[in-house]
């Protein structure tokens, strides 16, 4: 008897080219919209980012149009998912530089892909040394690039899948790998409509707050931007301390907290749903963690530092929220407070926002777990025949999540001291090094030292800035989509 092999490609390469060519036509159309604001300040850069627009949108037709017109595929796996959902975040940044590069603001391509990988990733990490004398136009894509990356490429794509066919939830779960609470019941692309419906809304509301205040109508839609995607931008080189605003810093504090929280917790809060919000115990945690330290710090700068009471908490609460959060925003150098403060700041670096946010991070829920888990470990050694499961909201996680959870947490740690050690082998100061390893895994943005708040990543290497660029990209995917294409059994049939 014979068979015939009816077996189908094992890597469906065509899904994978056409929605990296229609990310890339999505990417154009905002790369126009930035050369609209140029031309309305009447910048030269405006031909620079019709260029990197037309170049853009030319590519990404061609990639789509080399995928036929044949018959949509329906064959979507998780290897489709993760090889779309990695090309996608690359292909987004790599033509996301053409307008810094092109513009001749940043000279060199490797700062160019750095500073458009920051963006998208939503990290916030800069090249810039004097942000004033970039062209607006190009200051908007800047802050742009964050407020996509915030929301994530493929959800903002998602629309487009049934254009291509195939199981859109297999996207969205690449993309955002990470720990969720409660799923939303309608298919995925009505949530992910939903989801951009609440990101729109939250968006038009901290730009229409922060205009209402100090801010001109440009600084408040760019930092409106980068507040809501947590991603920490500014059209200043001394960020949000340019104004000296607290009503500025109160709008922008708690919209970075908006930003860090679980979108679908927020969908539930509009729907009048406050009891699942507010009873939600990962987001008890994070203002918990936030308030703890914020205080922790406010004390200590009176103390140790010699600042007021008012300036102290003004001071430490804003800084702590940017960081927790992952934005980056400043008005103040806590990297030039001592090292105690360090320790505090590197802590929120690893811990950072919800899972299911904008903001990056290893996530407060997969702290909240570890932690319990620890506790329950002496619990079980105490009384082995005791079944003692870790709980979240009431419910008990099964054992798979926290096997997965904890190798998540030890590749997490574990990337974070290898990269410490390449980044010092590449001539990156002890300090600094700890600082650019950790913020760029977390897509926090500042680090310490010389890449503090106010510092800038221009004077580090060209191979530490390609490395850093990497990690930025691997962290905003959680790291296993990533690093799983490294793995040999990947492409195995």
């Amino acid at each position: 008897m014979s068979f015939k092999n009816k077996s189908k490609p094992d890597i469906n390469w065509k899904f994978i080219i056409k929605t990296a060519g229609l990310i890339l036509i999505f990417e154009s159309l905002f790369m126009f919209l930035s050369a609209a604001v140029s031309r309305y300040f009447r910048e030269p850069a405006m031909y620079a980012l019709l260029l990197s627009a037309g170049i853009t949108f030319v590519s990404g037709l061609g990639i789509t149009l080399s995928t036929g017109f044949g018959k949509r595929t329906k064959v979507i796996g998780k290897k489709e998912s993760y090889l779309g959902v990695a090309l996608c975040w690359m292909l987004f940044a790599l033509f996301g530089a053409l307008p810094f590069y092109v513009g001749g603001v940043v000279p060199r391509f490797t700062d160019a892909f750095f500073e458009s990988t920051s963006g998208i990733t939503t990290t916030g990490a800069t090249i810039l040394t004097d942000i004033e004398s970039v062209p607006k136009g190009l200051l908007f894509w800047r802050s742009l690039t964050q407020w996509l990356g915030g929301m994530g490429i493929i959800v903002f794509s998602i629309a487009l899948l049934p254009v291509l066919g195939g199981e859109a939830a297999q996207l969205f779960d690449a993309e955002s790998s990470g720990l969720t609470h409660d799923k939303f019941r309608p298919r995925v692309t009505q949530m992910a409509k939903r989801l951009l419906g609440i990101y729109l809304f939250l968006s038009l509301l901290v730009i229409l707050l922060l205009w209402c205040g100090p801010m001109g109508l440009y600084d408040a839609v760019c930092h409106g931007f980068a507040t809501i995607s947590t991603g920490g931008f500014s059209t200043r080189q001394a960020s949000i301390a340019c104004w000296n605003s607290v009503y500025l810093e109160t709008v922008i504090a708690v919209f970075m907290i908006v930003g860090a929280i679980n979108f679908p917790l927020l969908y539930f809060l509009l729907k009048g749903k406050f009891g699942k919000f507010f009873q939600d115990e990962e987001l008890r945690w994070f203002l918990s963690i936030l308030l703890v330290v914020s205080l922790v710090a406010g004390f200590g700068l009176v103390y140790n530092r010699g600042y007021g009471f008012p300036d102290s908490f003004r001071s430490s609460f804003f800084q702590v929220i940017s960081v927790i959060t992952t934005t980056g925003f400043a008005t103040d150098d806590f990297s030039a407070w001592g090292s105690f403060y360090l320790i505090l700041f590197l802590f929120l670096m690893v811990v950072c926002g919800c899972a299911g946010s904008t903001s990056g991070g290893l996530k407060t829920v997969r702290a909240v777990v570890l932690v319990k888990n620890t506790i329950y470990e002496f619990k079980r050694l105490l009384h082995p025949r005791a079944v003692i499961p870790v709980r979240l909201n009431g419910s008990a996680l099964s054992f798979g999540i926290v096997q997965r959870l904890l190798a998540f947490a030890f590749l997490y740690i574990s990337i974070l001291f290898v990269s410490w050690g390449i980044l010092t082998l590449a001539g990156m100061p002890f300090v600094e090094s700890l600082g650019a390893s950790v913020t760029s895994v977390g897509n926090v943005g500042p680090g310490f030292g010389t890449i503090g708040p106010y510092g800038s990543f221009a004077g580090i290497s060209p191979a530490a800035k390609w490395y850093l660029s990497f990690l930025m990209i691997t962290g905003r995917l959680e790291i296993f989509t990533v690093l799983i294409l490294f793995t040999p059994g990947f492409w195995k049939k």
